[in-house]
Order: structure tokens, then sequence, then C-alpha cells
């Protein structure tokens, strides 16, 4: 079987990613012009436009639209073909997209676990606080954060409950005096993650009321948020299950008894996939040191 224009269609489907053919050229390691010189040619074979530039940016057409949801899945296939070959016999790597946070206070401490019982599987961890794109990074599985609702195209498995609720450090409450009631917050300094929306909330199911904050700035890091809060800079919405080991050495204190529980990590993997045997053995190892509460 042949596959016409192979390199055209793969430099269609990476620009597609990226609406950016710049971009799209770093990551294929060519041109802007090489890039631009292979759509067009794919788009003189197919007789039809796969992309509108609009204001220095990239949209697809309805026909690119179409091609690039049935690309997708098969150079996905095909990185996780030659990756498997390329490991020496038996051995699989497993591309794991996670949030640093998740990454140095839980799944870095399993990995001796995991090593003994599956000592065949190598782990690549890959940071971001990007949402993952599978295909585009070639990216196997991903904890990800939020509520399941956010994530219908993709299998989850509930590993860690969020709970999230105020915690703070003993040297904050000694500055700037105790904390007793859930209003009484809105005269201190809210730690918020990129929006207002998670204190928004916690507030509202803690005191029936839509408070307004006098004092809060942004860290879109959690580690960062975590370091501010040790060193006394204010309060943040915290995962308990993470956060035990600190609290226990009251390093940091738990204000409250309400949860914000819709929230949750999840592990995350495209539907549909044909998935090898050391991939539903990580599925198994991974479900089996989740934390209930």
């Amino acid at each position: 079987m042949q596959v016409p224009l192979l390199n055209a269609l793969r430099t269609f489907t990476v620009s597609a990613q990226r609406l950016n053919f710049t971009k799209a050229a770093e990551d294929l390691l060519v041109s802007p012009s090489a890039v631009s010189h292979q759509i067009k040619i794919l788009e003189e074979y197919l007789d039809c436009k796969l992309f509108l530039r609009k204001n220095r940016s990239l949209e697809l057409t309805e026909q690119g639209q179409f091609l690039f949801s049935r690309l997708q899945r098969p150079f996905y296939e095909i990185n996780q073909a030659l990756s498997e070959l390329r490991m020496p016999y038996g051995k699989s790597r497993i591309n794991l997209s996670l949030r640093p946070f998740v990454s140095s206070m839980w799944f870095t401490k399993q990995l001796g676990d995991l090593w003994s019982k599956y000592p065949e599987i190598e782990i690549n961890l890959i940071h971001s606080l990007q949402a993952p794109d599978f295909f585009r990074d070639n990216i196997n599985f991903a904890i990800v954060w939020g509520t399941k609702r956010d994530w219908p195209e993709l299998n989850t498995v509930r590993i860690i409950p969020g709970n999230l609720t105020p915690v703070c450090s003993p040297s904050y409450l000694s500055e700037h005096g105790v904390i007793q009631t859930a209003r009484d917050l809105s005269q201190h300094i809210l730690i918020h993650e990129e929006n207002h929306v998670g204190w928004q909330q916690w507030l509202h199911k803690a005191t029936g009321e839509d408070m307004t904050i006098k004092k809060s700035f942004h860290i879109d890091d959690t580690n960062v948020r975590l370091n501010a809060v040790l060193n006394g800079q204010g309060v943040m919405l915290g995962c308990p299950a993470l956060l035990r080991p600190l609290i226990e050495k009251q390093e940091m204190v738990q204000l409250f008894d309400v949860y914000l529980d819709e929230y949750a990590y999840f592990l995350a993997y495209p539907k549909d996939l044909s998935l090898s045997r050391q991939e539903q053995d990580f599925i198994e190892w991974i479900t089996s040191i989740a934390i209930d509460s």
C-alpha cells in the first residue's frame, strides 16, 4: 500500500496542531518556507484550501478540520510503534504528562514500587501546566486536574481526591491573627490559581454568600503557591491528601473541614486506543496506589 505525500501529511498535522507555520517548522526542524511549500503541495493535490490566514493567525478550513481529525490518531500510533521497536526487547517506555506539584508531592515517591513490580517499564515524565496534547507530544498518559466532566473525550481514572480547602502556615496566623470563620477570610490574603473560580466556589459553599475579597494575588504553579504559603504570604486552597505530611509536621494548618470535593487528579488517556501489555500494567498499578480520601 502506498500513501501519497506522506511528508506533506505529517507537515500538515503538525501545522494544524500549532496553527502557526513558524512553530510547526521548529517542531519539524525545517524552515517555515519548507512548511508552506509542503502545505501548498498537499492543497494542490487535494484541490482545496486547508488553512485560512486571518490577522497573522491560521485557522483550519472545514476540509482542514476533517483531514486533521482523521490524521491525528494514525501518526500517534506510528510514533508509538517506532518507540516500542527502539526499546530493548521486552522493555516499554511510557510518556506521562503531569503537573510539577503532583509529581514532586506524590508520583515520583511511588516510582520505586513501580520499578519493583514492573521492571520492564521505563517512565518519561513530561512536566507541564498545560492541558496534554496526546497526539502532538506522543504522550501515553496524563495526570490531569479538574472534574470528570472536564475530560469527556478521554478515559479517566480518579486517583487522588482534590477536596480543596483553605490552608496556611502557622507563621501567617501568628502575624495576621487566628482565622475562626470562613467569613474572616475576606480580610486575609488569598492566593489564587489562574482565576478566582476556586475561591469563589469554596467561599460560597462555606458561607452561602458571594463574598468580596479585599486582598489577593495569583500564582499559576502550585509548587510556587505552596512555597508562598509556607513562607507566610497568604492562604491558598490545598489538597489535604497531598499536603498531609506538611500538616502532620505542623508546617501547615488546615483551617476548615469544608471541601470542594468535585475536584480530583485523574489518570487520563485517549479513548479507543489499543493498549500494550505494559500500558495495561501501568493503569492497573496506578489504580492500585490511588488515594481514596
